[in-house]
C-alpha cells in the first residue's frame, strides 16, 4: 500500500514537470476504478467517460498549479465527483434557459432575417471546417478507436481486439486522441464533436 502511494506521488511530480507518459500511466492505473465510481454517481456511461477524460486533460493542462498531494486517489475521486455533478447541473440550467428562450421567441413571433441566417450558416461552416481539420490531424488508429468507442459504444476489450493492441494501449490511444482534439478545438466545437459521436 505504501509502495503504491509512493509510486503515485512520483507520477504526480513527473506530471507536474510535464511528463505526458506519467499522465498516461496514472490514467491506465485509475481508469477502471474511476469509471466504476463515476457510474455510481451517474448512469450515463458517455457522460462519465467524458468527465474522466476532461479530468486528466485538466490535470495536464493546469499541471504547473497542481498542489502536492499524498493521496492521489482521493484527489482523483473528489475531482471526478465535482466534474460529474457540475456538468449535470450545467445541463439542467442550460435546458431551463433553452426552454425559456423558446417560449419567449414563440411569444414574440420572432423570425430571423436573411442576414442573421447567413451569419449563422457561416459560423456552422467555419466550425465544421475546424472540426474536419482536427479529426484529420488524428492518426487512422485514433479515428477508428474514437469511432468504435463513442459511435458504436464498443468496450475497450473489443476495440483492443479490433485494433490488435493491448487494452492499456487502447485507452492511451483514445485519451491522446481526445487530448489532441481538445487542444485544437475550442470547448464549444469539442462539445459538438461528442454530440456528433452519439
Amino acid at each position: 500500500m505504501e509502495d503504491c502511494k509512493e509510486l503515485e506521488s512520483i507520477l504526480w511530480e513527473k506530471i507536474k514537470d510535464g511528463d505526458i507518459t506519467a499522465l498516461g500511466e496514472l490514467y491506465d492505473q485509475y481508469i477502471d476504478i474511476l469509471f466504476s465510481y463515476g457510474m455510481q454517481l451517474s448512469n450515463n456511461k458517455g457522460h462519465v467517460m467524458n468527465c474522466i477524460h476532461d479530468l486528466f486533460i485538466d490535470i495536464y493542462k493546469y499541471r504547473s498549479s497542481l498542489a502536492k498531494t499524498d493521496n492521489v486517489k482521493y484527489y482523483l475521486f473528489k475531482s471526478l465527483k465535482r466534474k460529474i455533478y457540475k456538468k449535470v447541473t450545467h445541463k439542467l440550467v442550460f435546458s431551463k434557459e433553452k426552454q425559456l428562450t423558446k417560449k419567449n421567441i414563440a411569444q414574440k413571433n420572432y423570425t430571423k432575417s436573411f442576414e442573421e441566417d447567413l451569419i449563422a450558416s457561416e459560423h456552422v461552416s467555419e466550425r465544421s471546417l475546424k472540426l474536419s481539420e482536427a479529426i484529420n490531424s488524428l492518426t487512422k488508429k485514433q479515428r477508428l478507436a474514437l469511432y468504435l468507442r463513442f459511435t458504436e459504444d464498443r468496450p475497450y476489450e473489443e476495440i483492443a481486439e479490433h485494433l490488435n493492441i493491448s487494452i492499456q494501449s487502447t485507452r492511451t490511444t483514445i485519451y491522446r486522441a481526445i487530448k489532441t482534439l481538445r487542444i485544437r478545438l475550442t470547448s464549444f466545437v469539442f462539445f459538438v464533436l461528442f454530440i456528433c459521436f452519439y
